[in-house]
């Protein structure tokens, strides 16, 4: 006969993994045991008089592979505790076929139980434990023949009157995933110290780890087929080196090894034919010999033994995997200022006997490399130069024989920029530009820093708006952000640089009263392509920019080199002051100087109903034939040849006559004589209407906040009409609005500062009914956060009905009649029709709470985002955004977050910034 030593180890689903060895195998546990005393196989701990018996079930599910054999030992686990059992102690060991699942829920008798069992081991168990962990045999008196498909109960009993020097531990199983039953009945267990009881009353799921030695009889007839388990049944996408596996045909008429067929045609032969891998369950094709890429292949395991193998075992068919894309590791993916020559790297794709590139101008495009094969490398440098200061798109496609890999990622770089010669411009409506680069951290005397964050940003020109400026946000420590040009070849001579500047508090028109004790921007320059660095301007709390447009003008006649970059860095430095506030830039230029220069600083004040004023600074070298104003109500830009409203203006103000209530939009030029320089503008501003009578007032628009809805007025020419009010006697010169009530019936109704007015103080009453019949509905005279002037809340209006507001100047203090905004608005309308949070089928935005970054989950699709405070304000705008949103510069708190998509739909989301 020959003998199968089989070491079954039944933690949790023990034949749920199996391998196997020649001769021998050992079946995996889904889980580790527990160390334990008190479930068996002995009660070895240190008392004295310690006793056990225990009975379990194993169900036939767990021994397909002890069928027909002869169990021969028993073996338990012991695990790595210390101690010897004494001379002296007693184990028994009884094994019987059984057709139940469980004991029941009565406690079984142990002399009944036995009686029908057999005896396999009964003998002084020390030398078996010995003194080390690990599985112990228990070699058997009385051979044991297991039926195939039956139970298998086991009953221990063990008996010491003397106690070891250290309790032993032993491995147990529990639990339902491994032990298949619905109760608690597989397992019973009796612990004492004294004389057994007829019955054991202990019952739980726990069980000894256990296995067996089992020998089979020689073999009369061939082994049965096997269960392939991998490849699945028409599996695709499966590895050129794939590992086949398979189950173990166990019993007397096993498998003592396995043959493979694997051929590309149903039955085919012509990869492996016939051959015989062993007495092992898997296979794996080896990587020197790889299968072809996406080939369909037909295979089948077939057992074999002495007397012969398997006859009609089942086929099953796979399909490989196309050839894989290469991971491309250079350049990086939108990598800039690339070589003009650049070498592109990847990694070797397995079973790839080449590459291929295409390289060209557009995604997808093969204008400059069309599909070209490089061979069997990993690195290709191009032989011609590409242009500079221009993205290609690239691909790398990796093949073997006529198979090539497919939908490879198109990669994008963009080459070192070249210098630019004035003129040039840059009116930030791209951020930040072409060619032009962010920096984190440094200084001007070493340098940009290697930082990630980028503290310039794009947003509307002294907060006019959204984009089309760049700023940076100053307040708090060590924030130092660097905003840096391209390189300009200034060897001609004669240019100058120009741009338009100007700071306001955060999120704010309001200027800027303090920049905190060790803050600054500064303007530099750098010769050498910014190795090195030259300070050419610096703001600090001592040179303050105004929150009206500035323009910095600097002659770079001593600046005649090919490699000059300008920059723009702006530090909070090392003290967290409390300003939070925001420095400008828009509209830089190099440029050659001009023999006729534009004024700067265009800016109208002391608008009525019939006339406003519009001022300006003259250029460097005043025009010899003063200025050109060019005013109507149009937006489009005047042209060169258009005709002036009023010439030859030889101051740097004038007085506009005004016809219309409509907004008015105003350029100024300056007029050297035989030449003119170029436009300077648009100012706009609006007259404001005849509305100091009751009768007609200005009727506001409804929005969601106070900047959205808020309008331009003044109360110069108006007059006290003598109504009555009830929060603030010391007041005059009135004007009269109108707003009906929306359909929440909730409504704020505020004003606000116009920069440069003197208008300071205002007071809000809001009436119902109508003119010579007026009702007080609410008063206010200081509430808005805007200094002093007023927030009137109206709750439980009634819908549609219109409301009338008179907005009076504060008799008593310094400001004088002048602009204000006034604005009605109601924030509940966002809150209830627009912000959807994380829809189930919406976008989303994560994490939340964010940080510094904000992920969009999709962002293809995303136009705009618009970034407002719960107080309603709009604080960021992000033009076509990419998938993270870099928002550091944000305070803690509540933000509504709107996407506006390109189809026109919005979805707002609320986010918090811890």
């Amino acid at each position: 006969m020959k003998k199968l030593n089989f070491l079954f180890l039944f933690l949790m689903c023990i034949f749920a993994y199996q391998t196997y060895e020649a001769q021998n195998f050992t079946v995996t546990t889904c889980s580790t045991g527990v160390a334990s005393n008190t479930y068996g196989p002995m009660n070895s701990n240190s008392t004295a008089n310690s006793k056990n018996r225990t009975a379990f079930i194993l169900p036939a599910s767990q021994l397909s592979a002890l069928g027909g054999g002869i169990l021969t030992g028993t073996y338990f686990r012991r695990l790595a505790t210390s101690g010897s059992l004494p001379a002296g102690t007693t184990f028994k060991i009884y094994l019987k076929n059984t057709a139940i699942n469980d004991f029941g829920s009565s406690a079984p008798d142990w002399a009944t139980e036995i009686s029908t069992a057999t005896l396999v081991y009964d003998s002084d168990p020390a030398a078996a434990v010995g003194s080390t962990s690990g599985f112990k045999q228990f070699s058997h008196s009385a051979n044991f023949t297991y039926n195939a498909g039956s139970n298998l109960a086991v009953y221990l009993e063990y008996t010491q009157s003397t106690a070891p020097s250290a309790s032993i531990t032993w491995d147990y199983e529990y639990g339902t995933t491994c032990i298949s039953t619905s109760n608690n009945n597989t397992t019973k267990y009796l612990n004492t110290t004294s004389t057994f009881g007829a019955t054991l009353t202990s019952s739980n799921y726990r069980r000894p780890v256990i296995g067996f030695d089992v020998t089979y009889p020689p073999a009369v007839a061939a082994p049965a087929c096997t269960t392939i388990s991998a490849p699945s049944a028409n599996a695709t996408n499966v590895s050129v080196t794939p590992t086949f596996t398979w189950a173990s045909v166990l019993g007397q008429n096993g498998a003592s090894s396995y043959t493979i067929n694997l051929g590309t045609t149903p039955g085919g032969t012509d990869v492996m034919n016939g051959v015989d891998v062993g007495n092992v369950t898997s296979y794996t094709i080896p990587s020197g010999t790889p299968l072809n890429f996406n080939q369909q292949y037909y295979l089948t395991v077939i057992p074999k033994n002495a007397i012969g193998s398997a006859t009609g075992c089942t086929e099953r068919s796979f399909t490989t995997a196309n050839i894989g894309c290469p991971s491309v590791t250079a350049p990086a993916s939108a990598a800039t200022g690339v070589s003009l020559t650049p070498t592109i790297t990847w990694t070797a794709i397995t079973g790839a006997t080449g590459y291929r590139i295409s390289i060209g101008t557009t995604s997808g495009g093969t204008d400059i490399l069309n599909n070209v094969d490089v061979g069997n490398v990993t690195t290709y440098t191009l032989g011609s130069a590409l242009n500079n200061s221009t993205t290609y798109y690239y691909t790398v496609n990796s093949y073997n024989g006529s198979t090539t890999s497919s939908s490879c990622t198109i990669r994008s770089f963009t080459t070192v920029c070249s210098a630019f010669t004035p003129n040039y411009t840059n009116n930030f409506d791209s951020f930040p530009g072409t060619c032009w680069t962010l920096a984190n951290g440094g200084t001007p005397a070493t340098g940009p820093g290697t930082g990630t964050t980028n503290y310039w940003a794009v947003d509307g020109f002294l907060n006019s708006g959204t984009t089309g400026a760049a700023k940076i946000n100053l307040y708090s420590n060590n924030r130092n952000g660097w905003m840096i040009s391209p390189t300009f070849d200034l060897s001609t001579g004669g240019y100058r640089v120009k741009f338009d500047f100007g700071a306001t508090n955060y999120n704010a028109t309001t200027a800027v009263t303090s920049m905190g004790a060790d803050d600054l921007v500064q303007f530099v320059v750098s010769t050498d392509g910014g190795t090195t660095w030259t300070v050419l301007q610096t703001w600090d709390n001592s040179n303050i920019p105004s929150n009206t447009s500035n323009t910095y003008i600097l002659n770079l006649t001593s600046y005649t080199g090919n490699n000059t970059k300008f920059a723009f860095f702006g530090t909070d430095g090392a003290v967290d002051n409390t300003q939070d506030y925001e420095f400008f830039v828009d509209n830089f230029v190099v440029e050659s100087i001009p023999t006729c220069d534009t004024p700067t600083g265009l800016s109208s004040s002391a608008v009525t109903a019939t006339s406003a004023t519009l001022s300006w600074t003259a250029p460097t070298a005043a025009p010899s034939n003063g200025y050109d104003v060019y005013y109507g109500n149009s937006s489009t830009a005047p042209t060169a040849s258009t005709t002036p409203s009023i010439p030859g203006v030889t101051t740097t103000s004038t007085t506009l006559s005004l016809t219309s209530t409509s907004t008015y939009y105003a350029w100024v030029r300056s007029n050297c004589g035989g030449t003119q320089s170029a436009w300077v503008g648009p100012v706009s501003f609006t007259p404001p209407p005849s509305n100091d009578n009751c009768a007609t007032p200005i009727a506001l628009t409804v929005g969601t906040d106070f900047n959205s809805s808020a309008i331009i007025v003044t109360n110069v020419g108006a007059t006290a009409d003598g109504t009555a009010q009830s929060c603030q006697t010391n007041a005059t010169n009135n004007t009269w609005y109108s707003v009906v009530v929306p359909a929440s019936g909730n409504l704020k109704i505020e004003t606000g500062s116009v920069s440069g007015s003197t208008f300071t103080d205002s007071v809000i009453n809001v009436f119902s009914g109508s003119c010579g019949s007026l009702t007080p509905v609410t008063c206010d005279d200081d509430s808005s956060a805007d200094g002093n002037f007023s927030l009137a809340t109206l709750t439980g209006q009634t819908p549609g009905a219109t409301l009338l507001v008179s907005v009076w100047r504060y008799s008593l203090g310094t400001g004088t009649d002048g602009q204000l905004k006034v604005a009605a608005y109601d924030t509940t309308v966002l809150a209830a029709n627009e912000v959807k949070g994380n829809a189930k089928d919406g976008i989303k935005l994560y994490p939340n709470p964010f940080g510094e970054v904000l992920n969009i989950s999709d962002a293809s699709n995303v136009k705009n985002v618009l970034i407002t405070d719960f107080s309603g304000r709009l604080v960021k705008t992000i033009a076509n955004p990419g998938k993270e949103l870099q928002v550091g510069e944000l305070k803690q708190g509540m933000y509504l977050v709107t996407l506006e998509m390109k189809d026109g739909s919005k979805q707002t989301i609320k986010a918090i910034k811890k």
